[in-house]
């Protein structure tokens, strides 16, 4: 009987504590709300982006998709596309686990879409560094008790937890989300370099564990999920590669087919074997200007 008494109070005393601490992150949760920046001036999604706003278009990616939106290349991006446009792409490495994240937030907050455009790299379904280990998603992003419950749910472990509540001590927003390289899209990549090409696809196969495809895949019927409950639809868009044998790339293809087979309002576009020429890159993954216009112009306005 004592030992009973002895597990209640336990449970009793732990789910006291639990409430205490949920309402001070309550107390911390949204303070920044009253700061709004451009994408010119920050890498924020939260302090860009608002509540209760309609974007007929919006971007998921990683930095390759980010570069639409650095540079003063959003205004550009808006202009092509003659629709507003929400860009949730982040750089770092940004996978399928931090956009379910950023979605998710993006769409509690009563902002809607006509459709989401997810720019994939094949990276991102093999390697948990662009995943749950992933250190760079929140790092700009101001503390919301929305984004740390779901982290706490998809089960991101203790580190990326704890560097969340160190958001909560931030003040100078505008300096800490500031793109530390800006002007890269105005250059353009001298040459081809072949010997680099094949250090990064060994870079890749060593991040890359096979089992994590299957751990991965289930985010992206989440995020589907996602997207066809607030009355959206989503294309993925497989993003141009210098390498024809990217490592995963025929195993995230015939996926992403399939998916889009499958389900209805999901689609899929294969253009890792287009613009080969370094003229629309300013190093060997990322667009430039250039890169950016004639990507928008020839592969997304046209599935708008």
């Amino acid at each position: 009987m004592n030992g009973t008494l002895f597990i209640i109070k336990l449970v009793i005393f732990g789910v006291l504590n639990l409430f205490i601490l949920t309402l001070l992150l309550y107390g911390f949760s949204g303070r920044h709300r009253d700061i709004h920046l451009s994408y010119a001036e920050s890498e924020s999604n939260l302090l860009v982006i608002g509540e209760n706003e309609h974007y007929p278009v919006v971007f998921l990616g990683t930095s390759r998709g980010r570069v639409l939106s650095r540079d003063g290349n959003h205004e550009m991006v808006e202009r092509i596309l003659g629709r507003k446009v929400a860009n949730l792409s982040k750089g770092g490495g940004g996978g399928l686990m931090p956009m379910d994240v950023h979605l998710s937030f993006f769409l509690n907050q009563g902002n809607t879409a006509n459709h989401v455009i997810y720019l994939v790299d094949p990276f991102i379904f093999y390697s948990s560094i662009n995943n749950e280990h992933n250190d760079f998603f929140l790092r700009d992003e101001p503390f919301e008790l929305f984004i740390f419950l779901k982290l706490i749910k998809e089960r991101y472990p203790l580190d990326r937890l704890s560097s969340y509540l160190q958001m909560i001590k931030v003040t100078d927003w505008q300096k800490i989300s500031r793109y530390a390289a800006p002007g890269l899209t105005e250059g353009t990549l001298k040459k081809i370099d072949e010997e680099k090409m094949e250090k990064a696809k060994k870079h890749y196969l060593k991040k890359y564990d096979q089992n994590n495809f299957v751990a991965y895949g289930h985010v992206v019927d989440d995020i589907n999920r996602l997207v066809k409950t607030h009355g959206a639809t989503i294309t993925y868009v497989m993003l141009p590669l210098f390498m024809p044998d990217f490592p995963g790339l025929p195993e995230v293809d015939a996926f992403l087919r399939k998916t889009a087979d499958r389900e209805a309002g999901v689609f899929y576009i294969n253009c890792s074997s287009s613009m080969q020429d370094k003229k629309f890159y300013y190093d060997h993954m990322h667009f430039n200007k250039t890169g950016i216009e004639y990507f928008l112009k020839t592969y997304i306005r046209p599935i708008l």
